[in-house]
């Protein structure tokens, strides 16, 4: 054994062996690799160190969150203030928008007739969900100059009537409504009638038009105006569209159900006529 540690092969398995280790410490200095003996310590201790940061991580979120508390809650109810204003601001814009558009076609409405007085532009803040006629309360009242009767419109037509008013709000019973009686005619033949519905017209969301004689020339489309003879409603605001023409019982005249320009149950904002050219005053035939 002796004799071996003296031989040259030993010499040269030495000589080998440094080699290798050099090459090993080369490697692990250059290339960044760990030589085995750090591979298998690291594997052992790995699940430890993970634990360990995993921890540590935690710790230190927690300690941020507690230190920094005020800040945090100052910072979120600086974000939900922001957010708020955003919020605002889209529905004032497109609130104003529609008031715009609103007011062109009111003005529209104000050239054709420049005996109108409006009111300002009137929410409508309140539905009688049992009504079938679709009563509503609006945003304007004594304050806004509006009066018992006033006739309620949109920039498309007729909508109701005010049947009760207080000083800041009145409530408008609709042209749906058998409360509602108004004389009107047709634009394209001027054959008349008056409005005076029921409650059947009413629950299909129609206005009925009576007293039409058998003979006159009234046809599915007619568009129906107002005639202003009562003196609650003046002339030219519109009613609709006639949908269907009927034969009355006594077969002496017909009937006309028709389509409402104004939808009252979803209207979200109205104008009221607080005066005009005739208000108070029926409209007589002469003979």
């Amino acid at each position: 054994m002796k004799e071996f540690f003296h031989s040259v092969k030993f010499k040269i398995l030495i000589c080998f062996g440094a080699l290798l280790l050099g090459l090993m410490a080369y490697a692990a200095v250059t290339l960044g690799t760990e030589t085995p003996p750090e591979q298998i310590v690291g594997t052992l201790l790995y699940p430890f160190t993970s634990a360990a940061n995993a921890v540590a991580d935690g710790v230190s979120g927690f300690i941020d969150k507690l230190v920094n508390a005020d800040a945090y809650k100052a910072e979120n109810e600086s974000l939900k203030e922001q957010l708020t204003k955003l919020y605002k601001q889209t529905k004032d814009y497109n609130t104003l928008v529609d008031e715009n558009a609103q007011l062109r076609e009111m003005l529209g409405l104000k050239e054709k007739n420049p005996d109108f007085i409006f009111s300002e532009s009137c929410d409508i803040v309140a539905r009688n969900t049992n009504d079938i006629c679709g009563g509503f309360t609006i945003s304007c009242g004594k304050s806004s100059g509006i009066s018992l009767n006033d006739p309620v419109v949109t920039s498309v037509g007729l909508a109701g009537r005010v049947t009760s008013v207080a000083e800041n709000y009145a409530r408008v019973t609709t042209i749906l409504s058998p409360q509602v009686n108004i004389g009107v005619y047709s634009a394209r033949t001027k054959v008349t009638g008056v409005i005076e519905n029921s409650i059947d017209s009413a629950d299909e969301g129609m206005c009925l038009m009576r007293d039409i004689l058998k003979d006159a020339d009234i046809a599915v489309g007619d568009v129906i105006f107002t005639s202003g003879q009562s003196g609650l409603f003046p002339d030219d605001l519109m009613i609709g569209t006639v949908e269907e023409i009927i034969v009355d019982a006594n077969g002496l005249s017909k009937s006309a159900l028709i389509k409402p320009a104004v939808d009252v149950f979803n209207v979200t904002s109205a104008f009221v006529i607080t005066d005009f050219d005739g208000k108070g005053v029926p409209f007589e035939i002469e003979e």
